[in-house]
């Protein structure tokens, strides 16, 4: 099985926060206000970049309305190191031979609004024992039209779950493109809310083309678990950050990923 995965591809769209008026006194009382950062972060384990994007936050005062923008010039740093920025609020630093690896704690710092933002994250392990079975299954022209949602047969993807981790599966449909797309959606691509298991149960009717499917397992950390489930919601009156003097997320990931044939007969 390959491991290398297209892991950007299911990011939380974090720039399209827009807070309310009533939001603001709930943030000044935590510490917090309309100028605090968005941090927009995610760390995939065996890659050899680490990339942080920072910006504004979006907010509605009345008949007010101020753009989110991004945050330039700031000297970010992970675990002592400095970060470079690449494009306007996108700050990176490449590892050379190193990757980023399991188990490994990452600490973000920068001052910003003389306040010092601070977030750590530790990197799961690797995904391991991926497999999905049946790896295929065949399609009359006829069931293809008419009768392959009756089909209930399972298709069971399942792997190793040493830890009691969270997980997210993303499934891809053939011919869909593998391009980088984490401000908005894109078509032919399905995720699943981040769960605890070791295994997720699909359907035929999961997969309604003829083709060859990818199916991306993602290793998750809490905090992006509890920030999805937040977003997917319409509470953002309270939102959640586990980032010292910010919004946003600072986490970490491991992926893998596995093929899946729907054929023809």
């Amino acid at each position: 099985m390959e491991r290398r995965t297209y892991a950007y591809a299911f990011l939380l769209p974090l720039a399209g926060w827009v807070f309310l008026a009533g939001c603001g006194e709930a943030l000044s009382t935590s510490g917090l206000d309309v100028s605090t950062p968005v941090v927009e972060s995610y760390l995939e384990e065996g890659k050899n970049t680490l990339s942080v994007k920072l910006y504004s936050m979006e907010v509605y005062l009345g008949e007010d309305f101020v753009l989110s923008k991004p945050l330039t010039g700031l000297n970010v740093r992970v675990n002592d190191r400095e970060l470079v920025e690449t494009e306007k609020g996108a700050y990176s630093l490449h590892l050379g031979s190193d990757t980023i690896r399991g188990q490994r704690e990452y600490s973000l710092q920068f001052e910003y609004g003389e306040k010092t933002i601070r977030a750590v994250t530790r990197v799961p392990l690797p995904v391991s024992g991926l497999k999905i079975e049946p790896s295929y299954i065949s399609r009359t022209s006829s069931s293809y039209y008419w009768g392959w949602g009756e089909d209930s047969t399972e298709i069971v993807l399942s792997w190793d779950d040493p830890d009691g981790s969270y997980y997210q599966v993303y499934v891809v449909s053939p011919g869909s493109s593998t391009v980088n797309t984490p401000s908005g959606p894109v078509f032919g691509r399905r995720m699943m809310q981040p769960f605890q298991g070791n295994r997720h149960v699909l359907h035929p009717m999961d997969f309604p083309s003829v083709g060859y499917y990818t199916l991306h397992l993602y290793r998750v950390n809490k905090d992006y678990a509890e920030l999805y489930e937040r977003i997917s919601s319409t509470d953002l009156a309270n939102p959640v950050s586990f980032i010292d003097n910010a919004l946003g997320i600072f986490t970490s990931l491991s992926a893998g990923r596995v093929g899946f044939s729907v054929v023809e007969e």
